[in-house]
């Protein structure tokens, strides 16, 4: 599990530095960049085993190709959400829903042993609405709703990725950095074709230069590595329950850093961890009472 934990912090910090950013580079090309850089990367460290790596695709190319449309999905709402709504907000909607997503399914499993699961993620589900109420109470608007909307598809869509990138490295039998080498060639293809070309030189300063490419290692690099290997170690349902806390962690370091937590938000975050912590204790005890 201690995969799924470096994560939760390593992507904290890509966030609430997709916050910053948005104000001076296009979201869109921030992806495309980034995307390029983490391609590159692990294809170089696997430059050895390149042809066996994409032969074996080939074998299985429906399932490569939907998790790289999978992907393009994930990470366009990731780089385009935290701009509208805030890092802490957009990850607390997006990680939550992921959460609660692979509470249910667990219980579905086995109501039996596993319904306290689904009762939390009611608990969880009442946590994201009322933030949703509060967020919008104060402004409402289309960016706002389209933060929320994007928030809620992101997470959808990584949980959607975490079974199929399962069933491809298992398929294709491929290791944690393989998958991550052959999965952003759409997303690349398309952001190549929809991104305006007049302008972009001018995002290429200095700068940006260097917020980018920390940018692909916080982002794209170190907590993929850090995704794949925990789906190695654990169930793609744990994975999710534990990212779930990253929005905690969000949450203080865009405090720090912007100032522009509201209170609000800030008592759901803590409930949300109280939950998150209360959760492992008496389904702890739970499970031990049906053994």
């Amino acid at each position: 599990m201690i995969y799924s934990f470096l994560y939760v912090l390593v992507f904290s910090i890509a966030l609430v530095l997709i916050q910053k950013l948005d104000a001076d580079i296009p979201p869109l090309f921030s992806l495309l960049i980034t995307a390029s850089i983490g391609s590159l990367y692990f294809n170089l460290i696997n430059i050895t085993n390149l042809k066996k790596i994409y032969l074996d695709c080939l074998k299985n190319k429906i399932q490569w190709i939907l998790v790289m449309i999978i992907v393009l999905v994930m990470w366009a709402t990731t780089m385009i959400g935290p701009g509208k709504i805030g890092a802490s907000l957009f990850n607390f909607i997006y990680f939550a829903w992921l959460g609660a997503i692979g509470l249910f399914m667990i219980s579905l499993r086995d109501w039996k042993k596993n319904s306290l699961k689904f009762y939390f993620a009611i608990c969880v589900l009442i946590l994201i609405a009322s933030n949703i109420y509060f967020e919008l109470r104060l402004s409402m608007s289309s960016q706002t709703l389209w933060g929320i909307l994007l928030a809620l598809i992101g997470g959808t869509a990584s949980f959607i990725y975490f079974k199929q990138s399962q069933a491809l490295a298992k398929n294709a039998n491929l290791s944690a950095t393989q998958v991550l080498a052959v999965r952003f060639y759409l997303s690349i293809f398309i952001l190549l074709i929809i991104i305006p070309k007049h302008h972009l030189y001018e995002y290429f300063s200095l700068l940006n230069s260097i917020n980018l490419i920390i940018l692909a290692f916080f982002s794209l690099i170190i907590p993929l590595y850090f995704s794949q290997k925990a789906l190695e170690k654990i169930t793609s349902e744990q994975h999710a329950i534990i990212n779930s806390l990253c929005p905690i962690v969000t949450g203080i370091l865009q405090e720090v850093i912007f100032y522009d937590i509201k209170v609000e938000q800030m008592i759901v975050f803590i409930l949300y961890s109280l939950a998150i912590a209360g959760f492992y204790f008496i389904n702890k005890h739970y499970s031990r009472v049906y053994q």
